[in-house]
């Protein structure tokens, strides 16, 4: 594999991730996810089907570069077509046009297409669909480019998951409000969103599956909640290990007081913790700006608002990055080391990535959770209201 693959894995990840995980829309999740998966490896076309068990179906719900006549075919029956992998198995079939496992040998063959890829599309432990990719030239793929692949399906079906509890909740909601002649607002700025990178380098070719790895690994970690204080404990404990320093703290901004909260830490001391409220304008307020900030020496660096309290506690150098949802900075994740250290390009740029997918996660929770507080709330006052309409 030459170097821009190897390059081109972390990215497209970083930039898949940061998408799927942004958008409320299902049908852009799962063609982004096809797009991605298909251009990274080249073929010549991709689809992704969902498990629909009352049919005993696979029922299309995302493709790419395919032709509509081979789309309407006809229907993908769940023991005809590549079966195995709805138990779990990554399947390549070199010979797709004469193999008995492809249920459409001959609309394969007037499609052009040679080989193919099925990669199964799991979900708590579930498979719930397939990726599938479709190529002309048959060659061998190594297996880094199935693991690739592998880790977009997986990222996709816990997002369809999600998706899919957001939209329930939000059904209910709706229809509860109908009932009280309340509309459910729209959310506000959701076709202009964007997101900011603040990946300013690419990360080092040789480094770049390895780092690949690490983003695929914390993302499974911290997809396996919807609960805002889980996921960031579930970051902290993942930096802590992955990076070897000797505490970890995230803060979000609380737009009143424009204080730096704390919301989850490790390996800071109590009386560290309670010297006092940090203040955005006050401390490392570059970071509040987009840009990752490297202290070299917290106990007399300017930008330090407690620098005595740093000198008590030990610490020599903080590494501060900006978490970034919806637009802007909220927050920022800072590494405490006691030892003096740096920071290489490639590991800033991973942790940037990381920070800026954690923002949209901790974001994701607490709209989920709000979602849910509102569900009770009208629930609780429609039975009031319903109670009383009985007792004039």
């Amino acid at each position: 594999m030459d170097s821009r693959e190897r390059t081109e894995f972390f990215a497209v990840f970083f930039e898949a991730s940061r998408t799927i995980l942004s958008s409320s829309s299902l049908e852009e999740i799962l063609n982004l996810l096809v797009r991605r998966a298909a251009e990274t490896l080249g073929a010549k076309g991709g689809s992704l089907r969902l498990v629909d068990e009352m049919t005993n179906r696979l029922e299309l719900k995302a493709s790419f570069q395919l032709s509509q006549r081979y789309l309407t075919k006809g229907p993908l029956e769940m023991d005809k077509s590549v079966p195995e992998v709805l138990a779990g198995s990554v399947v390549l079939i070199k010979d797709a046009q004469n193999d008995p496992r492809v249920q459409y040998r001959e609309e394969l063959r007037e499609e052009g297409i040679n080989a193919m890829l099925s990669v199964p599309v799991e979900a708590k432990d579930k498979v719930i669909g397939v990726l599938r990719l479709y190529m002309t030239n048959v060659r061998d793929l190594g297996a880094e480019e199935i693991e690739f692949v592998s880790a977009l399906a997986e990222l996709g079906g816990l997002a369809i998951v999600n998706a899919r509890i957001y939209e329930e909740r939000g059904i209910k909601l709706a229809s509860l409000l109908q009932k009280v002649g309340v509309d459910l607002p729209e959310k506000p700025g959701e076709e202009s969103r964007r997101y900011l990178c603040f990946r300013t380098q690419p990360v080092d070719p040789a480094r770049s599956l390895e780092y690949f790895r690490m983003l695929h690994e914390t993302l499974r970690s911290l997809l396996s909640t919807l609960n805002s204080e889980e996921v960031m404990a579930l970051m902290i404990d993942k930096l802590l290990e992955l990076m070897k320093v000797e505490a970890c703290a995230l803060r979000l901004i609380n737009d009143t007081t424009r204080e730096l909260e704390l919301f989850a830490c490790k390996g800071l001391s109590d009386r560290f913790l309670e010297k006092g409220p940090l203040h955005a304008d006050k401390s490392i307020c570059e970071a509040l700006e987009g840009f990752p900030v490297l202290i070299a020496d917290a106990k007399t660096d300017p930008r330090i608002q407690y620098p005595e309290q740093m000198a008590r506690e030990g610490i020599t150098t903080i590494l501060s990055l900006p978490i970034v949802a919806m637009d802007r900075v909220v927050g920022v994740l800072r590494l405490y080391s006691k030892a003096a250290r740096q920071y290489s390009q490639d590991e800033v740029a991973f942790l940037s990535a990381l920070a800026e997918i954690a923002g949209i996660l901790i974001m994701n929770a607490r709209l989920y959770e709000k979602t849910k507080y509102d569900l009770s709330f009208w629930t609780a006052t429609l039975g009031y209201l319903e109670g009383n309409s009985d007792h004039p």
